[in-house]
């Protein structure tokens, strides 16, 4: 067996290549393999621009252990959630409803040897680490647990799918019923700093886009509190890029000091559209400035010489995390000269640094 991934397009699968792991893109092929080996799946679903997919290659599928363990023990699949947005979805909603969590990239997923997951988490670091366990236990553990209990799993991993397939059925129309449930949601959000409690924080538009569309209904400040709240500290903290516009995926803390710097495109929409949104309500500059200067990061920066728009930008630079948005105050200093100290205080700059020492 070999390495499948050289014939691929995908920049993603491409930047995996020459990994020692067995992968296998998403095929017929892959699947046939599993049943005729009766080896469970090992998923492993990213893109090109996410760091901590980086750091799971580099980690795990970069490392001739690893790779040996996950070649003799499963099949191994490949996926690029840009390519297959659809099994992407898919595997995010079986993780959610296998584990009680969301999902994210990377997405971890064992499957059985029919394809129906029964198992899966997103990074799993080289040891146990971050409350983590680690990659290496996790292989061993779930394919001595498949081994022993083949056909249970087979026939649970179908009835997981049959109540997957019993939700997608269900009518996806927003109606008066959800009120109570975003009433009880408000319990969870940080009215200090906007968001939901607690870190890392994603912004999660689509749900204060909900809040603020049955504000209008119902008129309950708390949906409108939510809503102004967290775009205020989104737009005047660490999450919004001030020189560039646009915002990243999600803070690293709870106040949105220091952004993950990877920005993703339809963060960005999400963004504009609840942004424009609540200007509607409220207006004035201020938010009109921020809705300004993102649409024209996104027209400028996010189109190719063929004018496509690409689907993110890597939280890496020159292989480091946040090189290219981060200063030393030395830099800051040179460039601003006399206004560095009015600067300094308004964004309240460290001579430490703020993030990493910069």
């Amino acid at each position: 067996m070999e390495n499948l991934l050289k014939n691929e397009k995908s920049p993603y699968l491409k930047q995996h290549e020459n990994n020692p792991v067995h992968w296998y893109p998403w095929s017929k092929k892959a699947l046939d393999k599993a049943k005729e080996l009766k080896k469970p799946i090992f998923l492993s679903v990213g893109y090109a621009s996410c760091h901590w997919c980086h750091v799971m290659a580099h980690e795990s599928f970069e490392d001739q252990s690893t790779a040996s363990i996950m070649n003799e023990k499963f099949i191994n699949i490949k996926v690029d959630r840009e390519e297959r947005p659809d099994l992407d979805y898919v595997f995010q909603k079986s993780l959610a409803l296998l584990t009680g969590t969301p999902g994210g990239w990377p997405l971890s997923m064992f499957l059985d040897e029919n394809g129906v997951p029964f198992s899966g988490g997103t990074y799993f670091p080289p040891q146990e680490m971050y409350g983590r366990p680690s990659f290496i236990n996790i292989l061993n553990q779930v394919s001595e647990f498949y081994g022993k209990n083949r056909e249970k799993t087979i026939q649970q991993a179908l009835e997981i799918k049959n109540v997957f397939q019993q939700i997608q059925k269900k009518s996806s129309v927003i109606s008066q019923s959800l009120i109570p449930h975003l009433e009880t949601l408000t319990n969870h959000i940080d009215y200090e700093w906007g968001g939901f409690k607690g870190s890392p924080k994603f912004p999660q538009f689509y749900v204060f886009e909900s809040l603020l569309h049955f504000y209008k209904k119902t008129k309950n400040k708390k949906f409108y509190d939510a809503v102004k709240i967290l775009l205020q500290n989104v737009c005047a903290r660490g999450l919004y890029d001030h020189l560039l516009g646009g915002i990243a995926r999600y803070s690293t803390d709870d106040k949105w000091i220091a952004p993950h710097f990877e920005k993703m495109l339809y963060d960005n929409i999400m963004f504009i559209n609840l942004l424009g949104q609540f200007y509607l309500e409220e207006p004035n500059d201020y938010y009109k400035n921020k809705l300004t200067q993102t649409v024209e990061f996104i027209n400028q920066s996010f189109k190719n010489k063929d004018n496509l728009s690409g689907s993110a930008y890597d939280a890496d630079s020159e292989g480091i995390e946040g090189k290219y948005y981060v200063w030393e105050s030395k830099e800051l200093k040179s460039v601003l000269g006399k206004d560095y100290d009015f600067f300094g205080k308004f964004y309240d700059i460290s001579e430490n640094g703020n993030w990493e020492g910069k």
